[in-house]
């Protein structure tokens, strides 16, 4: 199972040449998280197997087919724009063998958002909904109590560890990230939306936000989030009142 396809076309063919070469892998199932382009990209490798994703995700990219082949969508190089051939929503229970993979949707970051869990090994992998050092907003399909709400559910599933998409790569060769992602992905929602009203809101930094995580070495400043925080910032101004 591949769980998304990258960010460039040319990406996807390598995880797929890699697994053929290096694994004898010919059989490919594929899941996809959620349809921005950075996860999209391979999925025309793998055209004739099953691509499983939300009915959203499928919605998302047809909808967007031109302009993502056209690379005309968020300034992306162009590629095939290929769907899930097989949706759901809610939840989907796949098998691997004997390995059970769940796939449980979530109204965080982007409509039909998936987590792909395996319980055996309490391991979740929540594509953009968690990020290491701040996660992207997206308030305008879901007011913010309800994404609050929704990662306070993720509180409660019986995980050990997450790997997200986008993060630092030396926590994930040292064993993946703790519980604690979740809280503080949460916390940074919670405090801007706090101080929304504040006059010193729009000079205020990431890192002012998630001091305590940072001091305690939960999560680690990329200085290229600043800019995801400036956009966050106005996010928050616009929906999150």
């Amino acid at each position: 199972m591949v769980i998304d396809t990258m960010n460039f076309s040319e990406h996807g063919e390598w995880v797929q040449n890699y697994l053929r070469t290096r694994h004898s892998i010919s059989n490919f199932t594929v899941i996809i998280s959620h349809w921005h382009l950075d996860h999209i990209a391979g999925n025309c490798f793998y055209r004739d197997r099953t691509i499983v994703g939300h009915a959203h995700t499928r919605k998302n990219i047809l909808a967007n087919k031109d302009a993502i082949e056209a690379g005309t969508l968020w300034s992306c190089p162009g590629f095939p724009a290929v769907p899930p051939n097989i949706t759901f929503e809610k939840r989907l229970d796949l098998w691997l063998d004997d390995l059970k993979v769940e796939l449980h949707e979530f109204t965080i970051h982007e409509p039909g958002h998936i987590a792909v869990i395996l319980p055996h090994d309490k391991i979740m992998l929540p594509g953009d909904m968690l990020e290491d050092p701040i996660w992207i907003f997206n308030l305008e399909f879901a007011a913010p109590e309800i994404q609050l709400a929704e990662f306070e559910r993720m509180m409660k599933m019986d995980i050990d560890k997450i790997y997200p998409a986008h993060c630092n790569l030396e926590v994930v060769k040292a064993g993946g990230y703790e519980k604690k992602l979740i809280k503080n992905n949460a916390n940074y929602l919670r405090r801007m939306i706090a101080d929304v009203e504040r006059p010193d809101f729009n000079f205020k930094t990431a890192q002012e936000y998630i001091h305590n995580a940072l001091t305690a070495g939960e999560l680690a400043w990329w200085e290229p989030y600043a800019e995801i925080h400036a956009e966050n910032r106005a996010i928050i101004q616009k929906f999150g009142r």
